[in-house]
């Protein structure tokens, strides 16, 4: 499906075969030379069809476009390498580019991480092997151009300006479109679901940086987001003040889920209210027990660098406690 949102601006729906979130957004910015085209899908076969009858039906060809990548989530990122050819161009930030295509050896590293969280490992190394961003990811490594914060793209009629908003990952970059005031958002700002925050090992406190980064884009008065998934926002600031609520009501649910004693992650996570089509907990898939203790790190980190809650190690795994504990 291909809607025309502005003038020279297109939004190509890529579906996501299995996923809850449906499809990708991707957009196109109309351009004489080189037209532009924001994020990708899965490097699965359908999506790499789907995603090819789309350029067609818009008069494109994958080898006459370039691409600008929000962040390296597989279902933005992972088939922009297949497309690129001599010439192509692709637009990604540098605090995301190590993550870009990780080795087996990461993989069963995070896993060991999150056992270190108190998911068992029988379930963080079957999340690993099944996670999207390793068997979806692109397939060869690219010389990416970098971008950074303030950076300005020249395409069709339009200015687009880089703008950094770090928390869903370490450098999400979003691209504002100067003459309209429209920010193609990626996942930052999503109007349907909330943006997964996650743990990251080199980020202390990724909750943070997304509020710090909401606040930011706040002060943009921006008159519409063209996301990553699902449907546009239209009124910004009211979206960005949902989100910030959101997480202040699961901040206090972690709180509560201390309030009888010092937990890991893995124990604070099933306490917390989540959007899963499952009864029981230990019916939650793997993949989905990953992601939901990632963001419950996530939480825990943000409380406890305001000094709200502490942590130790202890035999293997990190315990979080309420102060005076």
């Amino acid at each position: 499906m291909i809607d025309e949102l502005l003038p020279g601006v297109l939004r190509m729906q890529v579906p996501l075969p299995k996923s809850p979130l449906k499809a990708t957004n991707c957009y196109v910015v109309l351009d004489s030379e080189r037209p532009l085209v924001i994020d990708t899908a899965f490097n699965r076969p359908e999506c790499r069809d789907a995603f090819l009858g789309l350029l067609e039906e818009a008069g494109l060809r994958p080898d006459a476009v370039d691409f600008f990548v929000t962040h390296l989530h597989a279902d933005h990122l992972g088939l922009a390498s297949s497309f690129a050819r001599n010439g192509t161009i692709i637009y990604f930030n540098e605090p995301d580019l190590p993550l870009a295509r990780p080795s087996d050896a990461y993989w069963a590293w995070m896993g060991s991480v999150y056992e270190s969280h108190g998911l068992p490992l029988s379930v963080s190394h079957e999340a690993m092997e099944k996670h999207p961003g390793r068997i979806y990811g692109p397939e060869r490594d690219f010389p990416y151009t970098v971008v950074h914060d303030g950076q300005k793209l020249k395409k069709g009629s339009y200015t687009l300006r880089c703008v950094q908003t770090p928390g869903h990952t370490p450098g999400h970059m979003c691209l504002l479109i100067e003459e309209a005031n429209v920010l193609f958002c990626g996942d930052h700002i999503l109007g349907d679901i909330t943006p997964n925050i996650t743990m990251w090992v080199d980020m202390k406190d990724p909750l943070g940086s997304y509020i710090t980064s909401l606040d930011m884009t706040s002060r943009l008065g921006l008159s519409r987001a063209f996301t990553g998934h699902r449907s546009a926002v239209d009124n910004v600031a009211k979206r960005i003040g949902e989100l910030k609520e959101h997480h202040a009501r699961r901040l206090q649910e972690v709180l509560a889920a201390l309030a009888d004693g010092e937990k890991d992650a893995a124990t604070v996570t099933p306490r917390i209210s989540w959007d899963l089509r499952y009864e029981k907990w230990d019916d939650v898939h793997p993949v989905q027990k990953l992601f939901a203790t990632g963001e419950a790190i996530a939480h825990l980190q943000y409380l406890e660098a305001r000094g709200s809650i502490a942590s130790r190690a202890h035999n293997g795994r990190i315990l979080y406690r309420l102060p005076g504990a």
